[in-house]
């Protein structure tokens, strides 16, 4: 819970600036470069995590989740607050300063946190727990576009944005409440260890890297007591050696994982871009439509009133006013027609009881609310479908077939949004249905395709590849809106759906190519033996023998921590189990056997330790689900 609610910070003051977009032109005067300045905003926070997750993915495997926690989350709340200090002061320049220190945390932090939940949630239960995390961050962005506009409206713009440096501060105190959480669940494996055991963590039969700095003694741990102490360490350092990170190690990464990575830049390309104007794009599309020609005043000089009414207008409230011309305004002559640009609704001059323009900042008013409604219908799908995705994706699979069916329902409702009048809440809830299932199956497969000691690293691509889309496509839309003569619609709408397009493609493909590699992605479960170019650590590796030397020389017990959720089969819960192999010097005529609670696992001549199991079907994630419980000496 703390994992999730540590994100709701990070995702509202995130999309600060798309909830209130019309309500920042206005406050800081309507300059003509404004929708490249916004868009900056967005390129600026998206640029350096184009590098940062690497590292910050190479900085979680090698000094651990909790101190990289922090220190994101600190950088988070230090951009945000100086954010919020640009907007005070209406500076731009202080403003893009923000958010790229606000960028040098965010998406970092989304890396370390998603470290985080693989770290404690592995196999089976993986992507539902993405899931909970995705529904409970993702309040954040629904809070953001009700709360927001609600907030400018009543106490200021500027507050709003302050409102969100509070936020970050909620975050700093979830991530201080995790980190003893943490810590005392690695001193409580410890204290297993030092009773003579072996931890081997639930749902995977490979060995997580040990994490360095604070989290030395990380849930990943194996540790065989019994030993002298020396030759523990010793082991221990052996096989952290053979995992440690490299650099090089990104060109072990297999094709599968590449074409993810294309995966999600397409088809997040076609989402978060969207979602940055899509306030705007909603006001002219469908709720401050612009009048029609031969809408006016009946007295174009004269402000609106009752006395001088609208002449040959739509009676929709969802449409502009006209608005007069000639007119003196706090203080300033504009002459010809007041264009909207010319209106400052934020101002009292513009906006107050018996102001000329009193009419037109009321629809305005009107119309971003409910544009910042309707732009949340995404956000809200995937914040009550991502649990239940997760929980269906981790049963059934079809993690490929997902990400190909995702973006043609974004092709659908792109061409939608640009070609037609229809009602926008069909679209939205078409592309909140796609992100849903696009996002619940992409960052659950990365720890399927890459080995287990490198999904920090995994992760840290993937978001660095997904940033590089989102610090360059906001700048291609503005310039697409510039050469539309300041539309959206369609020609920026079409973009989006190309993107979808391309992203459907590499979607069919991503299912050809697992078809032909074991089905790794749409498998229910993969066996962690079978993960592509996953190569067991525990399978003949020189650096377990002297772990196997040594506790075959002992009559020790030997404690496996583990979990299985199985069907049809014998079923293991959570829980502590004693093992003892019997020396040879008094074994019995098999050779020697492990006994297990009661039960014996027999060795075979092939040196593999296995334990009848009373049925063929195994779907459970642990080690428990195979016949196969150890090779070589080497428990798994």
């Amino acid at each position: 819970l703390l994992g999730c609610l540590m994100m709701v910070g990070s995702y509202y003051c995130f999309d600060i600036p798309a909830a209130l977009k019309t309500q920042i032109d206005d406050y800081l005067g309507n300059s003509s470069d404004y929708e490249v300045n916004f868009s900056l905003l967005y390129t600026l926070y998206a640029a350096p995590n184009v590098i940062l997750p690497f590292f910050g993915g190479y900085l979680v495997d090698r000094f651990g989740v909790r101190m990289c926690l922090l220190l994101f989350v600190s950088l988070i709340t230090l951009g945000q607050t100086i954010f919020s200090f640009g907007i005070s002061i209406k500076s731009w320049p202080v403003m893009f300063v923000g958010r790229l220190v606000f960028g040098f945390g965010g998406e970092s932090f989304t890396v370390a946190n998603s470290a985080l939940l693989a770290d404690w949630f592995k196999g089976r239960e993986l992507a539902f727990a993405f899931g909970i995390n995705l529904s409970i961050s993702k309040l954040g962005s629904v809070i953001n576009n009700i709360l927001s506009p609600a907030l400018t409206e009543k106490l200021g713009i500027v507050f709003a944005f302050w409102f969100g440096t509070i936020l970050c501060g909620f975050s700093i105190v979830c991530v201080l409440l995790t980190i003893p959480i943490d810590k005392a669940m690695d001193m409580r494996i410890v204290r297993l260890a030092d009773g003579g055991g072996l931890y081997i963590p639930a749902a995977t039969s490979a060995v997580e890297d040990e994490k360095a700095g604070d989290n030395n003694k990380a849930k990943s741990v194996i540790t065989f007591a019994g030993d002298e102490e020396t030759n523990d360490t010793q082991s221990a350092n052996k096989l952290k050696d053979t995992q440690q990170v490299q650099w090089r190690d990104v060109l072990t990464f297999t094709h599968i994982f590449w074409i993810l990575v294309v995966s999600c830049v397409v088809v997040y390309g076609c989402i978060l871009p969207f979602n940055n104007i899509s306030s705007s794009l909603l006001l002219e599309r469908d709720y401050f439509v612009s009048p029609p020609d031969g809408c006016r005043l009946q007295n174009i000089t004269l402000c609106e009133s009752s006395s001088n009414p609208p002449v040959d207008c739509p009676d929709s409230k969802w449409y502009q006013p006209p608005l007069p011309y000639n007119q003196f305004i706090d203080g300033k002559f504009y002459p010809g027609q007041l264009t909207s640009n010319d209106v400052d609704c934020t101002s009292d001059a513009w906006s107050s009881s018996g102001s000329c323009t009193e009419t037109f900042c009321t629809r305005l008013s009107d119309g971003e609310t409910q544009a910042s409604l309707v732009m949340s219908i995404p956000y809200i799908i995937s914040a009550v479908f991502s649990p239940p995705m997760g929980f269906i994706i981790d049963l059934y699979g079809m993690r490929a077939v997902i990400s190909a069916i995702a973006p043609m329902v974004l092709i659908i409702v792109h061409l939608t949004l640009g070609l037609t009048t229809v009602n926008p809440i069909g679209p939205l809830v078409g592309q909140g249905l796609a992100y849903t299932g696009f996002v619940s199956v992409l960052w659950p497969a990365v720890p399927l395709v890459v080995e287990e000691h490198m999904v920090g690293l995994a992760f840290g691509i993937v978001t660095s590849m997904q940033n590089l889309g989102c610090a360059v496509l906001p700048l291609v839309v503005a310039a697409v809106y510039s050469d539309s003569d300041n539309k959206y619609i369609p020609n920026v709408e079409l973009l989006f759906a190309s993107l979808a397009v391309v992203g459907f493609i590499v979607g069919l493909y991503m299912n050809y190519y697992d078809v032909r590699h074991h089905s790794v992605l749409n498998r229910a479960f993969v066996p962690p033996e079978e993960k592509t170019s996953r190569k067991s650590s525990l399978d003949a590796d020189t650096t377990r023998q002297p772990l196997l030397e040594n506790e075959a020389q002992s009559n020790q017990t030997v404690l496996l921590a583990g979990c299985s959720s199985s069907h049809d089969e014998e079923d293991v819960g959570v829980g502590i189990w004693t093992l003892k192999r019997t020396p040879n010097s008094s074994a019995s005529s098999d050779g020697g056997g492990v006994h297990m609670a009661g039960r014996t696992l027999s060795n075979t001549s092939d040196g593999m330790v296995r334990r009848k199991i009373s049925s063929n079907r195994s779907r459970g994630p642990s080690f428990t689900s195979y016949e196969e419980i150890a090779r070589g000496g080497a428990f798994r």
